[in-house]
């Protein structure tokens, strides 16, 4: 593991919480750990502490990047990868309530162009950024 810190039992409840008021259910949860940049514009990858988990045929990453440090993604394939504003979070519950919101908003736009071919991406909808 990194020299950087694991998230605990205290964090890790704080995400279960989450997801049993966004899915009525506990989902599988898995502790990892994850590759980041921790400056922007740099190309060093930092291993930090992960937290994943799959749910309704999306991947979500919540990431530990120093004591009351957070970021968080979520990706749908390789080349679809999104993450949560360009800022990070001090308040994990506040990092991952943010997260689940963001896909959930990101998500019913997606349909909304899948099933309106013709709409297309407008200048209204940029979708989160991209990582």
């Amino acid at each position: 593991m990194s020299e950087l810190p694991a998230f605990n039992a205290q964090e890790r409840r704080a995400v279960e919480a989450a997801m049993i008021y966004r899915y009525g259910q506990l989902v599988p949860l898995e502790e990892t750990e994850v590759e980041v940049r921790l400056t922007p514009g740099s190309t060093a990858l930092t291993t930090v502490a992960g937290m994943y988990w799959h749910e309704r045929n999306v991947q979500f990453t919540v990431c530990k990047l120093a004591e009351k440090r957070y970021r968080s993604y979520f990706f749908y394939t390789e080349d679809q990868q999104y993450r949560i504003g360009e800022q990070d979070y001090d308040v994990i519950e506040d990092c991952v309530r943010n997260l689940l919101q963001l896909q959930v908003d990101h998500e019913v736009k997606r349909r909304a162009i899948m099933s309106n071919p013709g709409l297309g991406l407008n200048d209204d909808y940029h979708g989160p950024l991209v990582v």
